[in-house]
Order: C-alpha cells, then sequence, then structure tokens
C-alpha cells in the first residue's frame, strides 16, 4: 500500500514545533516500518528548502516549496494546486491530511481516496486571537476550514470532543476516533525525579496560559520551597515573550524558571523523567501529545478541563484538573503533587496504564490502516 501524507513534519527531526509534528513525524515512521507499506510525506511550507529525502526504509518526504505571500487571502488556492500536483505524480493508494486546512483540500481536490484527521478547532483558536491582524488571519482560516469540512467524506477524530464540536458539519461523514500516537520511547522511560520540578511542554503562546502558571508559580513557592518550572517550547511570538519575562520578573521568579527552547523528542523524554508532574493550563486545546507522552512516562499530570483534555486527564486518578485561570487552585495542586509522592506515583503509575492502552505507536499505526483500508474499498 503507498501512502501519501500530508501536513506540517519537522525539517529536523530534533526540534520539534508543536504536537502536529510530533505525530506526523511518529506516524510516518511507524506506518513504513509495517510490513508492505510505503510512505510519502507532502510539505508545503514556503520556509524550507524543496527537494526529495528518505530519512528511513520506506518513508519518503518531499518538500514542494509553498505561497510566501497572500495564501490565506487567496484561500490556499496556489497551495492547493501544489499539493495535488504533488500527490498526482506520487500516485497514492490512499491520502491523509493532517488538520482541516489546505492541507487537507489538496488531498482531495488530487482525486485520490483521502482521510483527514482533524488536530485543532480553528475557530475557538481564532477567537483567542488579540490583535487586529491576527483575527483577520484567523478569519480567512475559518473560511479554509469551512470549505474543508464540506468537502470531507472521511474524517479521523483525536476524541468524541471534536465529534461533538462539529457535529453539524460532519453529519453524515464517515468518522473513526482515534487518538494520537505516542513514541515508544516514552513508554520505556525510567523515572528519577527532581522534587520539585515541573514542566510545561508545548509553544509558549498565549491560549497556553503561561503567565496565569507563572503567577501559581509564585504563590505555590511560600508552601513548596524548592518549586520550579521547565519551560520546554519555543517562543513564536516576540510580544507575548516579553510579558512572560516581565511576569517573572514581576513575581520575582527569574530564579525558578528555565526556558529549554524547542526539544528533540529524545530530549522531551529526558526532561519528562526528571519531573514531578506535567503543567498545562491552557484556554483551549483538543488532546496534546504532551499530555499523551507524559502519562505514557508515568508522569502525573495537571491541566485545564478544556476540549478533549478530560477524557484522558482522570481527576484525583492520573492528575488534576483545574479551571482555566485559578491561579489560587493551580498552586494548591502543585504543591500537593511536588510534596507528596504516594499520590505522584499512584497516578503516574495509572497514566502509564491508560497510556499502554490507547496510545501506543503499533496500535494507532494499525488502526489507521484499518481506516486507509476501508477509505480504499469505499471510493
Amino acid at each position: 500500500m503507498k501512502v501519501a501524507i500530508v501536513g506540517i513534519y519537522p525539517q529536523n527531526e530534533d526540534r520539534i514545533r508543536g504536537g502536529v509534528e510530533a505525530v506526523t513525524l511518529a506516524l510516518s515512521r511507524g506506518l513504513a516500518a509495517m510490513e508492505g507499506i510505503e510512505v510519502h510525506v507532502v510539505v508545503c511550507d514556503a520556509t524550507r528548502p524543496t527537494g526529495d529525502i528518505s530519512p528511513a526504509p520506506g518513508l519518503h518526504v518531499h518538500s514542494i516549496g509553498g505561497a510566501k505571500r497572500f495564501g490565506n487571502i487567496l484561500l490556499g488556492i496556489p497551495d492547493r494546486q501544489r499539493i495535488a500536483r504533488a500527490l498526482r505524480g506520487i500516485a497514492p493508494d490512499v491520502v491523509h491530511a493532517h488538520s482541516a486546512d489546505r492541507s487537507a483540500l489538496g488531498a482531495m481536490e488530487s482525486g485520490f481516496p483521502t482521510v483527514v484527521t482533524i488536530h485543532g478547532i480553528i475557530e475557538m483558536e481564532t477567537s483567542l486571537e488579540s490583535n487586529a491582524a491576527g483575527k483577520l488571519r484567523g478569519l480567512l482560516r475559518n473560511m479554509i476550514t469551512a470549505e474543508a469540512l464540506r468537502k470531507m467524506k472521511n474524517v479521523i477524530l483525536l476524541s468524541p470532543y471534536v465529534a461533538e464540536y462539529y457535529a453539524k458539519q460532519l453529519a453524515g461523514r464517515r468518522t473513526w476516533t482515534i487518538e494520537n500516537p505516542v513514541d515508544e520511547r516514552f513508554f520505556a522511560l525510567r523515572r528519577d525525579v527532581r522534587p520539585g520540578t515541573l514542566l510545561h511542554s508545548g509553544l509558549l503562546i498565549p491560549r497556553k496560559g503561561i503567565r496565569n502558571l507563572l503567577e501559581a508559580l509564585h504563590l505555590a513557592s511560600h508552601d513548596a520551597p524548592g518549586i520550579r518550572l521547565r519551560l520546554a517550547g519555543a517562543s513564536t511570538i516576540p510580544e507575548y515573550r516579553r510579558k512572560i519575562d516581565d511576569t517573572i520578573s514581576w513575581f520575582n521568579l527569574t530564579d525558578r524558571v528555565d526556558f529549554l527552547g524547542g526539544l528533540s523528542p529524545a530530549e522531551v523524554a529526558e526532561e519528562l523523567s526528571r519531573a514531578a508532574a506535567l503543567v498545562m493550563v491552557s484556554r483551549q486545546e483538543t488532546l496534546p501529545v504532551a499530555i499523551q507522552e507524559a502519562m505514557a512516562a508515568g508522569v502525573p499530570v495537571i491541566a485545564s478541563p478544556v476540549g478533549g483534555i478530560p477524557m484522558i486527564v482522570r481527576e484525583g486518578e492520573t492528575g488534576y484538573l483545574v479551571e482555566y485561570g485559578d491561579a489560587k487552585a493551580l498552586a494548591k495542586r502543585m504543591v500537593e503533587i511536588v510534596t507528596d509522592d504516594e499520590v505522584r506515583l499512584r497516578m503516574g503509575t495509572r497514566g502509564r496504564e491508560i497510556a499502554k492502552e490507547r496510545f501506543t505507536l503499533e496500535s494507532v499505526c494499525q488502526r489507521t490502516v484499518a481506516v486507509y483500508r476501508e477509505v480504499i474499498a469505499g471510493r
């Protein structure tokens, strides 16, 4: 079976920019390792060099360039055409597009059987934009997403939350629910906890609630003097990074916060091995890969009950759920998780059990190939 995957893919596999890149990397490598599967990844990105590489047996990555300006204003049409042409050159049996955007539209417009994984709720992300330029970009992205949703026939959903949100748009479509895969290295991780160490893994952007997290860290430091926070993720918005730095100065947290930047999967695993807990208190999420990785590693999770998070983080069983913006409640849970070894071990153990049932790369790849076969047969 020849499979084409369309979406973002890391230019440097040692530097992952967000959850979707982690998913496409893991899934493409996992599928290519299966007998009888040949994988071609099509990446439409104006910022990276064009050309083809084969990073692993059976895996081929095609960087095809992209529109440098006015892409959203033109509703992604130039990139959609570029993607469709590339796919016709590959002639796959099935196309798997990641995200309901120009990647999905280009894949569907290629004429090959296509399934789309919806990774995020773009409309909700647009509603959280704080400036005029961001809102305009978001509205244009919303229009592209709406067109993609209208054209989809086969859809993979990460959680029932996505199905509920898009219930009207996806009525009558064939859908499957498959969580994101987690690299095997996280399941094999041996824990060596550094007391008081909390980890945040993800881009440092406004909807991740970093400033609220810092306020909670300040409050928690009174009852847990050794507590500290390590931020693993790139700062992609300079203005917001300045606000984070100002918050750190305001609360006098300079000696308690470490900026790690974007990390490789191996480096993220190393950070998780030492963390007392993963903390993710976002305003909006779908199904964060970082939380799945933490559970696979046996690390308790403190998160906000948004999107699909409550469907994997069980209150008091695998971690704690704290309402977004409630710094006092968050500080209380942070203190509890770093000071109670028994609770931390129990939650981490249960989280790993659930992850083994649902997030292993082998399981996700097998279920995904089953979907491919259905999509091909149902053309």
